[in-house]
């Protein structure tokens, strides 16, 4: 896959993020991908890990994660994200921020995402 080619890829990312499509969202990884638990300053390892993070971060939040930008780093690509925690009423929880997710991928699926704020 080229870069163009991973950028359409992160943006269906995104879509089934903000979809809750957590299958399919899924589908695009490695079996050991490597994701990070931002709030426990932890890195999840493999899908199984995962998909209950999620599940219990949708009990208690709508975040949604929208792509602005892309650009590669080496054989990365960072996408830039205007990010939206709200609770399940609409309002937001945290004011809206910009950050960064760095992506590292094997066999055209994603095999690690890394955080940055600034």
């Amino acid at each position: 896959m080229d870069g163009v080619g991973r950028i359409t890829f992160l943006e269906r990312a995104y879509r089934h993020f903000n979809e809750r499509r957590i299958d399919e969202l899924m589908a695009m990884m490695t079996d050991d991908v490597q994701w990070p638990d931002v709030a426990n300053g932890t890195i999840l390892e493999g899908k199984a890990a995962i998909g209950p993070y999620w599940k219990a971060q949708f009990a208690v939040a709508d975040p949604i994660v929208t792509p602005t930008d892309f650009f590669p780093v080496g054989s990365e690509l960072v996408a830039v994200i205007n990010q939206r925690i709200l609770d399940h009423q609409g309002e937001l929880l945290a004011p809206p921020s910009t950050v960064f997710h760095r992506y590292a991928f094997r066999h055209d699926l994603v095999s690690r995402m890394v955080v940055f704020v600034d």
